[in-house]
């Protein structure tokens, strides 16, 4: 019989680079000060969306791993650089640490609010965004062997070795596209869509 959700061992990773230093793409519509606000807007709402979970930011950004600390939120540390290693970081913590499931999100979804449904499955289950290039969201058994490769075409790449891990392990694989949880905020054009109007409004503040 699976598991509750209640009695598995569910961890969410959040990577989060830096805040003032992110967001380039946005450099024609924002300021480098907005940048950093609308990264710390969207890093909180994620916070606030899944505080019910075990909770992980990996950085090496002090700004960063103080603001966690004050949401009281565990910090690890990646050995390099990249968004690929911060994930694999995660993982390899998860196992350490006897996780049962390990979900890894970007930090500037703003609007997060499925995500622990996302999170109750217990294969694997990968959120694109809204183009099918990239990976929002992607959730695995932590044990699992498990090569990240984010960036252009991330989506194909982490399908591809998904459904291959799923067929050999017996795993269900799901493929979510979300209308939510596949809006990241990376470029102008994404702040143009309506669910991001809340973040935009809290630069203002």
């Amino acid at each position: 019989m699976p598991e509750s959700t209640a009695d598995r061992a569910i961890t969410i990773a959040v990577p989060i680079r830096s805040f003032a230093g992110g967001k380039e793409r946005m450099s024609s519509a924002l300021s480098a000060v907005e940048r950093g606000n609308l990264a710390r807007c969207v890093s909180d709402n994620l916070i606030d969306a899944i505080d019910s979970f075990h909770v992980v930011v990996v950085t090496n950004d002090t700004e960063v791993e103080q603001w966690a600390l004050r949401r009281q939120v565990e910090v690890i540390h990646p050995d390099t650089s990249g968004l690929n290693a911060a994930a694999s970081t995660a993982l390899s913590w998860a196992v350490r640490n006897n996780r049962t499931q390990l979900t890894i999100v970007h930090s500037d979804v703003p609007q997060p609010r499925a995500l622990s449904r996302i999170c109750e499955h217990e294969g694997i289950t990968i959120v694109p965004d809204h183009q099918r290039d990239g990976t929002n969201v992607l959730s695995l058994p932590a044990h699992l062997d498990f090569e990240f490769t984010y960036g252009s075409q991330s989506f194909a790449r982490h399908f591809h070795q998904a459904a291959a891990i799923a067929r050999t392990n017996r795993y269900s694989l799901r493929i979510v596209h979300h209308h939510e949880l596949g809006l990241d905020l990376d470029t102008p054009t994404d702040l143009a869509h309506p669910l991001a109007s809340y973040a935009l409004k809290d630069l203002t503040r």
